[in-house]
């Protein structure tokens, strides 16, 4: 889509007083702080930059700031927007460190750039979105705030979007929170489901956070109005809640209607989506669809707790057959139930083997790790994991395999260089 935005186009010389050592177009994945040299950040200025500067602030949970810019830079490019990475916030730091890197990370983003925090969007993933999430509530000026993946309760002056993978091990949580939003009518909450796993959303579901945020802008009059932007976004969400009302997919149809809703009441008629989601929610296809969503919510929730008491009480046996049963469903099942449990199965299985490992636990982390491994065998971590514990076990043979295995699967390498123990074991 060619833009029209008038508010879009600034020179080269205008983009000099922005920065004189950031090129416009070219990722940096690692600029350190001045006042702090041990932080930094990855940035992506757009060649043509929005007159207000705009800014998106990325929490990834790994504090791989250049990750999300990389997903994004084209979407960037296209609205202007400027993509700053935390490299600052990772997860497993206590959130009073995060809030303490964050603060100095904006500090020096401020003085360095023209930018101000009423045009800055913080936007976190993961342990990502609840470090975003928490800034933002213990920020006297930012106001929009987006989260996916996970979440900490929002302030509810925050313009606040998220994004929720249906086949997320998360999908119930973040679904229960969005009801609850709904529930003390916060209209500055918005989320939004899309067809994924445990990750950041991919270029065209995350095209709504950047539409989300402009729309947002130019609806609170915090910048002028782009009537043409409006209409585009008026046309494509029409498009997309048409095409749910067809498949007979009346929740999604509603969600869509509520984004465009919220995000254009009062610069456009959207009469049609709020005539068309009164009809849905009082029709019975839509009571219907709710009705088994929550049958499904409450199946769910109740199998988690049961593996949660059933983690270290059920042997390898049960677990072999348990993983290979929620294998075999996943083939037939249009809910996500089975793919998003095997998934709560291995970020329990992580989150258990961190603190065994933290107690020096051996047949707790033999018994965890065996879940971990089978439940998610193309994770890395498990394969890392496993090698550390035959560490313990003096089993070098075994711990080497597994780091091959680890290198194999993905695992940043840089993990066992820097790390004595497991250089020495691989070497």
């Amino acid at each position: 889509m060619k833009n029209s935005f008038f508010f879009l186009f600034v020179s080269f010389l205008c983009f000099n007083s922005l920065s004189q050592n950031i090129d416009k177009g070219r990722i940096f994945d690692n600029v350190k702080l001045k006042s702090d040299t041990a932080l930094s950040y990855a940035i992506y200025i757009p060649k043509k930059v929005s007159t207000n500067n705009l800014v998106f602030v990325l929490f990834d949970p790994n504090g791989n700031g250049v990750y999300p810019i990389s997903l994004y830079k084209n979407i960037a490019e296209q609205f202007g927007i400027i993509l700053i990475g935390n490299n600052t916030s990772k997860n497993g730091m206590e959130f009073n460190v995060i809030l303490s890197n964050y603060s100095k990370l904006m500090n020096e983003l401020y003085s360095t750039y023209k930018i101000e925090s009423k045009n800055v969007a913080l936007w976190g993933f993961s342990g990502g979105a609840k470090a975003a999430m928490y800034c933002a509530n213990n920020s006297k000026t930012i106001q929009y705030c987006i989260y996916g993946g996970a979440y900490l309760p929002l302030q509810n002056s925050i313009e606040c979007l998220g994004f929720n993978g249906t086949k997320d091990m998360n999908y119930t949580d973040l679904l229960a929170y969005s009801y609850n939003q709904e529930t003390i009518g916060n209209n500055k909450h918005l989320q939004l489901e899309f067809n994924s796993k445990h990750a950041w959303p991919d270029s065209i579901v995350a095209l709504n956070a950047f539409r989300w945020y402009l729309l947002k802008k130019m609806q609170k009059k915090e910048m002028p109005q782009d009537k043409i932007f409006i209409a585009q976004c008026f046309l494509s969400f029409k498009t997309e809640f048409d095409k749910a009302l067809s498949a007979k997919k009346y929740r999604q149809a509603f969600i869509v209607g509520k984004k465009s809703i919220l995000t254009m009441d009062k610069m456009f008629d959207v009469s049609y989506f709020k005539s068309n989601v009164a009809k849905i929610v009082v029709s019975e296809q839509f009571k219907k669809e709710i009705k088994t969503l929550q049958a499904n919510y409450q199946k769910e929730t109740t199998t988690k707790e049961n593996y949660q008491k059933d983690f270290l009480n059920k042997d390898s046996i049960y677990w072999k057959n348990e993983i290979e049963k929620l294998n075999q469903n996943i083939k037939t099942d249009k809910t996500g139930i089975n793919e998003r449990l095997l998934g709560f199965l291995s970020l329990a299985g992580y989150s258990y083997a961190l603190q065994s490992f933290n107690e020096n636990n051996i047949p707790n982390l033999e018994k965890i790790l065996y879940i971990y491994q089978h439940a998610d065998p193309a994770n890395p971590e498990q394969a890392l994991m496993r090698a550390k514990l035959f560490i313990l076990k003096k089993d070098v043979t075994q711990a080497k395999a597994c780091l091959q295995e680890a290198i194999d699967l993905g695992i940043d390498k840089s993990r066992i260089d820097n790390d004595a123990v497991l250089k020495a074991t691989y070497n």
